[in-house]
């Protein structure tokens, strides 16, 4: 599993714990859904200040995120 792989399951998983939905996500962050889905699809692109939004909403400490096993 390559390291896009990893971040999307780690993405996945947070939000599952947290049972937050694509949908909730992208309003909670004030993202569009379709920019939320290529943000989720692609999570190496994610800018810094994305990642601390999105880990903050999921409960995910970043340092999780970039190096997530």
């Amino acid at each position: 599993m390559n390291s896009k792989q990893q971040r999307k399951q780690v993405i996945r998983i947070a939000m599952s714990a947290m049972e937050i939905n694509k949908k909730r996500l992208s309003q909670s962050l004030g993202w569009s859904y379709p920019t939320t889905l290529k943000k989720l699809k692609s999570p190496n692109t994610l800018r810094v200040d994305e990642l601390e939004q999105l880990c903050e909403m999921i409960n995910l400490d970043p340092v999780k995120f970039i190096k997530p096993f």
